[in-house]
């Protein structure tokens, strides 16, 4: 049988646990306040203050089981890369809160708020065939029918569909403002230095050194700060065009050594390679559907917090798409071309 609580039975496990509720107890009077999770874990993540394992947990404990959202889940049919109606259609929503987590493949869950343009944009796009959950809650629970229509207004507005203006969401006579940011927490006071016991011990001479003071215990913070993290970040897409008369088993070779100088250089970066629409797990695959050839092009895009070198990265591509793809093939084994 499991236990639940073995997480509780060591001091790292048990202060990593205490660091997690502090966090979403912070995050919670922020929500009861009236700002949304989006915004709010967004900032975390710009100051490293949560890491992308936790969003899931926070997300599922405090939208779904502590605020009873309604969500509605769907693998998106197509491509999304313009969101500017989506964010011009709910910025003046005040009726009804919504969340949109998009699962990205290798980033994790991303929240964004539908009213705040810079979110969708740091994304870049949507893929197609990717899980987006969309969470809606109304402000008034008496107006609870709210719900499914803004749900079902943002899958339509994600799926570029037609919608109507969605005035029922919008009542002049609220006003819901995002809580101002919590105080720092104060610091820790010093105690004043205990009176001397005359016959405790002799009296020091002129010379020494005096006694440092004694510090109390420093105060819990309201947020913990944990240093993994950041926010991470997606290029957009670009493009490299195949000038060699067939992406042939060489070009594949190439590539895929790029790529591993790339990725030895910035260990913390992620290369995304997309052919046709789809994203491409396995450089090989490319070689095997035969269907690479001159004149077409391969989009890939860099993920990860502090993106560097991408335009060497794209030359490089470029140059191993072309009929000079056998410079990137002379290496040592078991060594890593020095490119980057």
């Amino acid at each position: 049988m499991i236990n639940d609580y073995m997480s509780l039975s060591t001091r790292s496990g048990f202060n990593k646990s205490l660091a997690h509720f502090r966090l979403v107890t912070g995050i919670l009077n922020q929500l009861n306040g009236g700002a949304n999770l989006a915004d709010v874990i967004d900032d975390l993540e710009k100051q490293k203050s949560v890491e992308k394992s936790q969003i899931a947990p926070i997300l599922n404990a405090v939208l779904r089981d502590r605020m009873g959202y309604r969500a509605l889940s769907l693998n998106l049919p197509v491509e999304v890369t313009d969101f500017h109606k989506i964010a011009e259609t709910t910025k003046n929503w005040n009726r009804v809160d919504t969340v949109v987590a998009y699962h990205h493949p290798q980033l994790g869950i991303t929240l964004l708020n539908p009213k705040d343009l810079s979110q969708w944009e740091a994304t870049q796009d949507f893929n197609r065939e990717e899980l987006v959950v969309l969470y809606a809650k109304a402000v008034d629970e008496s107006a609870g029918d709210l719900e499914q229509k803004a749900l079902e207004v943002l899958r339509d507005l994600l799926l570029g569909r037609s919608v109507k203006a969605g005035k029922e969401f919008f009542d002049p006579a609220l006003e819901r403002t995002a809580p101002p940011p919590p105080p720092p927490p104060k610091p820790a006071a010093r105690p004043a230095p205990a009176p001397a016991t005359p016959t405790a011990a002799p009296a020091p001479s002129a010379a020494a050194a005096p006694e440092p003071e004694p510090r109390s215990a420093p105060e819990p913070a309201a947020a913990p700060v944990p240093t993994p993290g950041g926010k991470v970040r997606v290029t957009p897409k670009y493009s490299v065009q195949v000038t060699n008369e067939l992406f042939h088993n060489g070009n594949v070779e190439a590539w895929k050594n790029i790529v591993e100088s790339y990725k030895a250089k910035h260990p913390d970066l992620e290369v995304h390679i997309f052919h046709d629409g789809q994203k491409v797990n396995n450089i090989n695959a490319l070689f095997k559907w035969g269907k690479v050839k001159h004149g077409d092009v391969l989009l890939f895009s860099v993920s990860g917090e502090d993106i560097k070198g991408v335009a060497k990265l794209q030359r490089y591509l470029f140059e191993g798409a072309s009929i000079r793809y056998n410079n990137f093939l002379k290496k040592d084994v078991n060594k890593v071309l020095n490119l980057f």
